[in-house]
Parts: structure tokens; C-alpha cells; sequence
């Protein structure tokens, strides 16, 4: 057979890199780069992941057909059942705890690795069950900087395109390592900048690949970049170095912003951060004083007090006027290709598909007159609560294509209240962590072999195309929830043969994607960018002439210090912190089949540096036990001085999550991810 050039996205991080899956017979021979596309986010380039993208799929451990648990929860044993069967069992059960307990005892998570349309999906379904209890597991990713920006800016998305960042004079790193986990918009942007003349300011515990190229690098402590944030802001506020006319024109709230941060000075900062307050003020000055782009990330986003650092980070960004113009770049920047999918179709517990939320009765009622079904008006569970609330309100999850028995915080007890649960259904690619709990298992289609939509995080909306046979009896995700639907009895409110129906539907039903339709991303490779009312007419840059605000400004809010939850002591001496690799992703449930890969970063390690070492008489290679108040893990030392003195750093894609506090922040939800109280000892082998 004829081999053919399949136009895809890439599957991994949000950067949104186009190639051609060349095809042949339903499979994947090679890719070739799209250098026919100049003006889309990669032009031409791939990472390791990116070159390495479809590895996985070929994997034998891939779910062919369903599978019912025979064992007990988290042993893993299975039988393969119909899918006729896995559907007559699914439906009786939704159908038995909705009689039983009521749809409010059912939970769904949706993911940032299935599509646009399949997402919007898994919403749908959800409400046509009755429930709102619903999130994704990106919920531990974006939900500090994400509600931090909407309240002030009234909208959390990227504010310029990529290109823009290389107008910037200033790039400011912060909680982020976009050298190894965003390479390809590191090369093409950032580095660009910096060819331009622009500076760089790193802020991050750790030496990272981009850390080299920075005028200056600040090394809080984890968990202090809250103080870091409120001194900076001092400085600029103290200092009269914020942007007047801006401040005047287009913000409210600057008094308040002012009283509170007065008594945050750099030096009250460097006492609890460590970093030295001369360091502070010369990054505070530069932001003030040159257009700047802000890559903030997880680092900054995964803590308690993230929500208060992030909202001090968009005052920042607010009253030095760095944002509605080019040559800026400020936003959220999901983990996996798909975040803004599983965000813009809606997947929260407090919200519709159409961006309102769930208590908004004249929303409701417009939704449910274009879906034909009554929904739910009540505020659902977050990830979080859902398992807190399992054994209890919650009797049953439905997980798409998450593996929240190693991604959540506390892994062990997270694992044990999966135990409980009623029942579960898992619909994965792999038989993953997760799915060793589940009672039904469900074979779904991997990303090159279904079609559907992708949205990256600077906004741009694309189609990716279907360029390799799923193996055995595995579906779209779409397809699973359109036929588990009709097995419900509400086949009628979905009446899909095809992604482009479900794309058309969400033409009507989410107005910022009115003209991001079936028929002109496949014209348009390079796609559009969201908003897009009609199709041609996306947006590029946002807020040049307002915000999305009641009132059209920015709305600054004043921030207070927030202690970590869990600091050092003499027990557990350590920070404990987290980070990614450029060659791993997540859980590692698809790098982990993809042997390239796998060869080249094949195992967890823990930073330590050299004179924690010496202390200890740990040497690079020993096996070590590092240990948190949850429990403790085996792991070889590499002692580096590319971490501070007192702090610790294990890859986030093994077993770090046993360690990690699920203390969470009371409005967000956010947990404690990457400051927890830890030790280290030798071990003799």
C-alpha cells in the first residue's frame, strides 16, 4: 500500500508542534517535518519526545479489548469481556447507584490527553447522568495561576502568540523549565530573545538547561516564591517604578494592592527565601523598566500559597503594564497538549461547556435548550474531594485517560480510597496505576489513531488527523462515550458517526470557538487562534483595549504571606521539590513504552548538593531512602551543585508522589506538591 503524509499534532506538551505521520497499511513508518507550515508554533522542529511521538502506540502492552477485574482492587487481574458486555455492565451500575444513592454519587474526570471533542464529551455525558462532580487531573497543574489571572485579568489564557516573544527584552523563568519540557518554543522564542539582546531572570531551587543563558538566577527555598513575589512588588510599588498611565487607565484596586505589600521589603524576603535582597530588587527593576514575557509553571503553581503568588505575579505583570501589547507574553501553561481542551469545553465542577458556571440559571437554561436535557444546578466535588469523599458521598468514578493513582498527591493513601470505591471504570490506553483499581477497563484509540481537534497554549486551535488503526478492539474516546451513551438510554442526545459533528456542535455551543469549524482548520493547518468568531478571524493578542472584566480593567488584588504547610525540622531536615524531563512526561504511561526514550532516561534520581552530601557520605550512584511524613522511596543519589544547599529534587514522573503532602488550599483546591519536609539516608547494599 501507498504510503501517505498524515498532518498530526503532537501528543505530549502544550506547545502544539505540527509534523506528517507518514502511514502505510494503518501504521506509522516515520514522521517527516512540516516545513509547508512557516507561521505554525515548531516550523519544522521536534524534541526528543516529538521525534520519538509514536513509539508507544506500538507498544504490545497496549489495551485491545475490555476487561473486567477477576482480583482484588490493585492486584490487577483481569478478563477480557465484549464490549457489549463492558456497556450492559457500565450502564446497570450508573443506573443501580443513581437509584441507590442518587447521580450525585457519581464522579467523572476528563484529561488533557483526549481531544477537544472528546472532552466536550465527557461533560456532556456527565450532566446527562445528573452529576456535577467533575474535573481533570490537570486540576494540580494550572489551578493557582489559572483562577489568580481571572480575577484580575477576567481571563487565565496566553496573552500574545509565540512570535511575540521574541520582541521581548526581558524573559522572566519563573517555577518553570521550558528548556526541557517546552524545548522546541524554548529554541525558536526564547532563544530567539535572547539573540535579540533580551536578559533573562531564572527563579527556580534548581540549575535548570535554561538557567545557563540567565542574567540572573534566584534560588528561593520551595514554597517561598510568595515572599520572592511580594518583595518585587514592593520594590516597584515603593520605588514608584509601576506604570502610571496604565495604573490610572486601566486597573482599580492599586491603593489596596499598595497597602498591602509595604512592609514586604527584599530583606524581609530574603530571611525566609534565602535569596539576597539586591537580587530581588535588580529583578524587580528590570521587569519595571523592559517589556517583558513571564513563563510561570508548575514550580510556582503546585503549593498551597500558589493562588496568592500567582495573583501577586499578575499584579506584577498588571501595574507594570506588561500585558495588551507585543512583546509581551504572560499566561497558563498546561502540562499536556490538551489542557485548554479539557479547560475551554468547561471540565470543572462549577461550570458549563459555554463558560459559565453552573449556578448561572439564564446559562443553564440557553444550554439545556440546545442539549435537550435538564442539568444539574449545583456546585460538584473537585478531584480532590471526589477521593476524600470516596467510601462516602462518592460510590463511583468514571477516569478518561488519567492515571490518578500515581499523578495525585500521597499516592499510597490516594491508592486506598480507590479501594473503596463502589465501582470504577477506567478508559486508558494502557493498563496503567489507575486502571489496577478499576472494575471495567476500556481499550481506547491512542492520539494518532482517531481524529479530533488540539488547542495549544498560546492559543492556537488545530485539527490533527487520524494516521494509524487502533489495535484489537480499541476506540475513540468519542466513540466509547457516543455508544455507552445509547446504552443508557440517551442516544438521542448523541447522534454522532464523526468528530467534525461534535466540532460543529461546539461551533454552536462555545462561542470562542463559533469559527474554529471542521471545514476551515482543515484547510488552515496552521489553525486559528481563540477567540475565533469566525472562521479566519481569531485573536492574536488580548486585552489591548480592555479586559474581561465587568468593568473592562484590570482588578489588582492585594496579597498577604502564606506560610508552607509542612517546613523543615530536625527530623525532616530537607525541601523536597519535584521536577520534569525532557525525555519523560507525566507518569510516564506512554515514555515509558516508547524505547528511545525509555533507553535514554530510564530511571528516577535525587539531586542532592555536595556538601549535603558530604555531611551524609553519600557519593553520586549510592541507593538512598528519601523519606517524607508519607512514606519513603529507593533511589540512586546524584550529587550536583545544580541544586541549592538544603534542598532536595526528584523527577516528578516515578514514585515522588508517595512522599508529597495532600493538604490542599481551601478555594482552589490546589495541593502541596513541591515543598514538603524530607530526609535522606544511605543505604547499604
Amino acid at each position: 500500500m501507498a504510503e501517505k503524509l498524515v498532518p498530526v499534532v503532537c501528543p505530549w506538551c502544550s506547545v502544539g508542534c505540527r509534523f506528517y505521520a507518514v502511514s502505510a497499511n494503518g501504521y506509522i513508518r516515520r514522521i517527516e517535518f512540516d516545513y509547508d507550515h512557516p507561521t505554525i508554533a515548531n516550523r519544522g522542529k521536534l524534541c526528543p519526545k516529538g521525534v520519538a511521538s509514536y513509539q508507544f502506540i506500538n507498544s504490545p502492552q497496549r489495551l485491545k479489548r475490555p476487561l473486567r477485574r477477576v482480583g482484588e482492587k490493585g492486584e490487577g487481574k483481569f478478563e477480557e469481556i465484549s464490549w457489549e458486555e463492558a456497556y450492559r455492565i457500565i450502564a446497570e451500575k450508573i443506573k443501580e447507584i443513581k437509584e441507590t444513592y442518587g447521580p450525585e454519587a457519581i464522579a467523572f474526570l476528563g484529561s488533557e490527553k483526549i481531544t477537544l471533542e472528546e472532552n466536550y464529551l465527557v461533560h456532556k455525558l456527565s450532566k446527562a447522568i445528573g452529576t456535577n462532580h467533575l474535573d481533570f487531573p490537570g486540576r494540580y497543574c494550572q489551578y493557582s495561576n489559572s483562577p489568580a489571572r481571572t480575577m484580575i485579568f477576567g481571563s487565565a489564557a496566553a496573552t500574545n502568540p509565540f512570535e511575540d516573544i521574541a520582541k521581548a527584552e526581558l524573559i522572566i523563568i519563573w517555577g518553570h523549565n521550558p528548556a526541557e519540557t517546552a524545548p522546541v518554543m524554548f529554541g525558536q522564542y526564547i532563544e530567539k530573545a535572547l539573540d535579540n539582546g533580551a536578559e533573562m531572570v531564572v527563579i527556580d531551587p534548581r540549575s535548570t538547561r535554561g538557567h545557563k543563558y540567565a542574567s540572573l538566577h534566584l534560588k528561593p527555598y520551595p514554597g517561598t516564591d510568595l515572599a520572592v513575589a511580594l518583595a518585587m512588588l514592593n520594590v516597584v510599588v515603593g520605588e514608584e517604578l509601576y506604570d502610571k498611565e496604565f495604573v490610572q487607565e486601566r486597573t482599580t484596586g492599586f491603593d489596596q494592592l499598595k497597602e498591602s505589600v509595604k512592609d514586604y521589603t527584599p530583606e524581609w524576603a530574603e530571611e525566609i527565601s534565602g535569596v539576597p535582597a539586591e537580587h530581588i530588587r535588580k529583578a524587580a527593576r528590570l521587569i519595571a523598566t523592559k517589556r517583558t514575557a513571564f513563563f510561570v509553571n508548575e514550580g510556582m503553581n503546585q503549593h498551597i500559597n500558589g493562588l496568592n503568588t500567582a495573583m501577586a505575579i499578575a499584579d506584577l505583570i498588571a501595574i507594570t503594564g506588561n500585558i495588551g501589547k507585543e512583546g509581551v507574553w504572560s499566561g497558563v501553561i498546561p502540562g499536556a497538549q490538551c489542557g485548554y481542551c479539557v479547560a475551554m469545553t468547561g471540565v470543572a465542577p462549577n461550570k458549563l461547556p459555554t463558560g459559565k458556571l453552573v449556578s448561572d440559571e439564564a446559562a443553564r437554561k440557553e444550554l439545556e435548550r440546545l442539549w435537550g436535557f435538564p442539568i444539574p444546578d449545583w456546585v460538584g466535588f473537585d478531584l480532590t474531594t471526589m477521593v476524600r469523599e470516596i467510601g462516602n458521598k462518592i460510590h463511583m468514578m468514571y477516569v478518561v485517560g488519567g492515571n490518578i493513582a500515581k499523578s495525585m498527591p500521597n499516592s499510597g493513601w490516594v491508592r486506598e480510597q480507590l479501594k473503596k470505591l463502589d465501582f470504577l471504570v477506567v478508559q486508558d490506553i494502557f493498563p496503567t496505576e489507575t486502571a489496577a483499581y478499576a472494575d471495567i477497563v476500556l481499550p481506547a484509540a491512542a492520539w494518532f489513531e482517531k481524529t479530533g481537534t488540539a488547542i495549544s497554549f498560546e492559543r492556537r486551535v488545530q485539527r490533527t488527523y487520524k494516521a494509524a488503526e487502533a489495535p484489537g478492539e480499541a476506540k475513540p474516546d468519542w466513540l466509547i462515550i457516543v455508544e455507552l451513551a445509547k446504552e443508557l438510554g440517551l442516544g438521542e442526545y448523541f447522534k454522532y458517526s464523526h468528530p467534525d459533528e461534535i466540532l460543529r456542535e461546539i461551533n454552536k455551543v462555545i462561542p470562542v470557538f463559533k469559527g474554529a469549524t471542521p471545514e476551515y482548520l482543515a484547510e488552515h493547518l496552521e489553525g486559528c487562534f481563540f477567540p475565533c468568531s469566525e472562521p479566519g478571524e481569531g485573536t492574536k493578542v488580548l486585552f489591548k483595549n480592555g479586559f474581561k472584566t465587568a468593568d473592562g480593567k484590570a482588578h489588582l488584588q492585594p496579597v498577604s504571606w502564606r506560610e508552607p504547610p509542612e517546613t523543615p525540622d530536625e527530623e525532616y531536615p530537607f525541601w523536597l521539590t519535584n521536577f520534569r524531563l525532557v525525555g519523560q512526561w507525566h507518569t510516564g504511561s506512554m515514555t515509558f513504552k516508547s524505547p528511545s526514550l525509555k533507553k535514554r532516561w530510564p530511571e528516577e534520581y535525587v539531586m542532592i548538593n555536595p556538601k549535603d552530601a558530604k555531611k551524609l557520605g553519600i557519593k553520586t550512584g549510592d541507593l538512598v531512602k528519601v523519606s517524607s511524613r508519607r512514606g519513603s522511596v529507593l533511589v540512586r543519589a546524584e550529587v550536583t551543585e545544580h541544586i541549592r544547599e538544603g534542598v532536595i529534587a526528584m523527577p516528578f514522573h516515578w514514585q515522588v508522589n508517595f512522599l508529597t503532602l495532600d493538604e490542599i488550599h481551601e478555594k482552589t483546591k490546589m495541593a502541596e506538591m513541591k515543598a514538603v519536609a524530607a530526609k535522606v539516608e544511605k543505604v547499604e547494599e
